[in-house]
């Protein structure tokens, strides 16, 4: 039983990996820095805990330890996700980048990696690209995210 709850909570935690790299909200480096990706570590720990509990009749231990894991689960998805000011000009880089990658200026992260991916597609060198045109691509798509 325990052993079956285990393994549903790691599916769900690789899920949610995928899902936040999927999106790019996961950056590079070490697990450690990825602050979010440790709280709903610890978060699943806490819920599977409080499922502990339940099996054990601990009834009220469980429903503190759930509402603990869902409290954790919840600031490590929505924290530190805030737009800039609309009122802040564009630098001539930003608008070199929604330039190249043909979107209008102020777009959001998912237009700018979906124009990103769109025209990666034609520019990449395997696909019959160039360099010059691929970094330009990956370049312009680094300046705008980091603006985010």
């Amino acid at each position: 039983m325990y052993l079956l709850i285990g393994a549903v909570a790691v599916f769900a935690f690789l899920v949610w990996v995928g899902r936040q790299s999927h999106l790019g909200k996961l950056k590079a480096g070490p697990w450690i820095r990825q602050k979010r990706a440790v709280i709903a570590i610890l978060a699943v720990a806490v819920a599977m805990a409080g499922v502990v509990c339940v099996a054990r009749g601990q009834y009220i231990l469980a429903s503190i330890l759930v509402t603990v894991a869902f409290g954790m689960a919840g600031g490590a998805r929505y924290r530190g996700q805030t737009q800039p000011p609309a009122d802040r000009p564009h630098s001539l880089a930003e608008i070199e980048a929604y330039r190249a990658l043909g979107i209008p200026a102020g777009s959001d992260r998912k237009t700018i990696l979906k124009a990103w991916k769109a025209r990666m597609k034609e520019a990449h060198p395997d696909q019959g690209g160039s360099d010059a045109r691929a970094a330009k691509l990956n370049a312009a798509r680094d300046v705008l995210l980091k603006r985010r």
